[in-house]
């Protein structure tokens, strides 16, 4: 397949590197910089820090956005609807992908004529620069249909699918979401507050009573399993012990982080009198980006 990849950040690296090895990738990027690097350099795949392979891939400024048989849409949330605005010229038959933390996105994307799929990547995984990529832990990208039909999803899943980097297909998007949506609420906020990593938030006795109170108010508006919802972030946690979550790199690098698509959607739901541990670590978050702006 000619896949197009949106984003040059961890994740659209990442797929780039895999997936070229059995189809034709186009990887678009925001910036003329990035560009070059990858054109001059070609993309180096890291496994746990030790050099894998490189990779050659096209690239192209998503001003140049062309067809193709479908498009994995990696960006973060603040900046969907840019990249939104740049498929005016993509048949309405082209599956799209949106690979994004929590659900802010969905009222941008349930109007596209195109058939749209969303879902996770459980994969861990660190930009080392423009053009290098540190693959930190293994695991599945997981699938579901949005407005597109499941008979072609299973078939397109069988074209991405490998061993070494599976696809999986899940039948409710919605339960799909919700569960890793209760996981970006409790770890990356808090590892983002506090500036820890991943496994901290388990280790450290009083910031795991806060997990456990986000978890809980995160379960309750979402009608998921506590137990079953707190089971995954410990398991999340320890499997990426070391990693440093996305909304922590954005405040290190006083970027905008995906706050409001995160503990801003849970907020929504529901009177923020409900769930107080939800509406300080969202303000909390807000503040923080605050400050970058101001002093960054």
């Amino acid at each position: 397949m000619n896949i197009g990849i949106i984003g040059g950040g961890s994740t659209g690296l990442l797929l780039s590197a895999y997936l070229s090895e059995n189809h034709t990738v186009t990887l678009y990027v925001h910036r003329k910089e990035q560009k070059e690097k990858i054109h001059n350099k070609q993309l180096h795949l890291f496994t746990y820090s030790k050099y894998d392979r490189t990779v050659s891939i096209s690239v192209k400024l998503i001003t140049e956005l062309q067809q193709e048989d479908c498009l994995i849409i990696c960006v973060k949330q603040p900046h969907i609807e840019h990249v939104l605005s740049y498929f005016k010229n993509i048949s309405d038959t082209t599956p799209l992908f949106f690979l994004q933390n929590g659900m802010g996105h969905l009222e941008l994307i349930k109007e596209l004529p195109q058939p749209v799929y969303v879902g996770v990547i459980e994969h861990g995984a660190s930009r080392l620069s423009d053009y290098e990529v540190n693959h930190l832990g293994a695991g599945v990208i997981k699938l579901a249909s949005f407005t597109g039909t499941q008979t072609k999803l299973q078939l397109l899943i069988q074209e991405l699918h490998t061993n070494e980097f599976p696809f999986e297909q899940i039948g409710n998007w919605r339960s799909l979401l919700f569960d890793k949506l209760i996981i970006n609420a409790v770890i990356n906020p808090l590892t983002a507050l506090f500036n820890i990593p991943n496994g901290s938030i388990i280790e450290n006795k009083s910031i795991k009573f806060l997990a456990e109170n986000l978890c809980k108010e995160a379960a309750d508006v979402l009608q998921v399993d506590f137990k079953t919802a707190w089971k995954r972030i410990v398991q999340t946690a320890n499997n990426t012990r070391e990693n440093t979550s996305s909304m922590r790199a954005d405040i290190l690098k006083r970027d905008k982080t995906e706050i409001e698509a995160i503990s801003g959607y849970i907020l929504k739901q529901v009177d923020s009198n409900e769930i107080p541990y939800t509406s300080f670590i969202y303000h909390s978050i807000l503040a923080l980006e605050k400050e970058g702006e101001l002093y960054g």
